[in-house]
């Protein structure tokens, strides 16, 4: 995995929440003189599904697409004037997760930043958000921004880490992330009560990466959390520190207990009060639902 990146894309709906994710997307294109990717996707269903009759659905569709084609230039042209970056647009017809996926998978994107509107209760669980729905199908880094975030560096990095999963290659990229000279990453291990002998598994990556650290300017921590709600757990520890970036391994392992109450990257994602750094495999979460949905089925038998 390489540790900057070149291509940015950043999908906006012109809320207030995409014109945040922008911002912060415009800062990074800028640290790394990368291309800023600005995508809007006109959704097919507000065409598809309309009562009109064809000679209207056709009306509506070129007043969407006209209105639409109009929002994303004036960015497209702030962006270049006030700040002086290349810029590219892209305006697909369709479902929205399902295009920015797509553009994410046929241009050289590094990584996405998309603003989250957030969730609660019974539609949190069931339903999830466009943020969401990318990061469980592409294999790119999703950075989702919150409405209220309005920094654009990154000081203190929470990185909650599972003793089964690799992290070095996790690290090197988010170091691209760390610009500024005061930067604290904070590793946090997180096993279940009877896990605790798992711990020598990580311990090796941890001590190697603790190393490369201590040759930079960055400050690294690293506590070991027992715990059985697992994103509960990184969101406390994050106010707790007063992170300003959490870093996730996406995934839905069905044997954590907090899938109970909802999905470990979902819960974070619409529960953070920072930006969140989602790293997935679409492949293995797809295989993970499946036998999420086994024994929930068994539960229910």
């Amino acid at each position: 995995m390489q540790s900057s990146f070149k291509n940015i894309l950043v999908p906006t709906d012109f809320s207030e929440q995409g014109n945040n994710a922008i911002k912060t997307a415009v800062a990074l294109c800028k640290q790394h003189n990368a291309v800023l990717h600005l995508l809007h996707v006109v959704e097919s269903r507000y065409i598809v599904n309309s009562p009109q009759p064809d000679v209207a659905v056709q009306s509506i569709a070129k007043e969407i697409d006209r209105d639409s084609r109009n929002r994303l230039y004036n960015i497209f042209e702030n962006v270049i004037r006030e700040h002086h970056i290349p810029v590219q647009i892209h305006m697909p017809t369709g479902i929205p997760f399902d295009e920015i996926c797509k553009a994410s998978t046929e241009m050289p994107i590094d990584l996405i930043v998309m603003g989250t509107h957030g969730a609660s209760g019974v539609r949190e669980f069931f339903m999830g958000t466009t943020a969401y729905s990318v990061i469980k199908n592409t294999t790119k880094p999703v950075l989702t921004i919150p409405a209220n975030f309005d920094k654009q560096i990154f000081n203190k990095i929470l990185f909650p880490v599972r003793p089964v999963n690799g992290i070095k290659e996790k690290y090197e990229f988010i170091k691209s992330l760390a610009k500024s000279v005061d930067v604290t990453i904070h590793f946090a291990t997180l096993c279940l009560p009877e896990e605790e002998e798992l711990l020598a598994i990580q311990k090796e990556e941890i001590n190697e990466i603790e190393a490369s650290i201590l040759k930079s300017e960055t400050i690294f921590s690293n506590e070991i959390y027992l715990c059985k709600n697992f994103a509960q757990k990184v969101l406390d520890v994050c106010d707790g520190i007063n992170a300003d970036l959490i870093v996730i391994n996406a995934t839905l392992d069905y044997k954590w207990t907090q899938f109970f109450v909802g999905p470990y990257t979902q819960q974070i994602i619409n529960h953070a009060k920072v930006p969140v750094l989602s790293f997935t495999n679409a492949v293995n979460i797809a295989a993970e639902v499946e036998k999420i949905k086994i024994d929930m089925q068994q539960l229910l038998n």
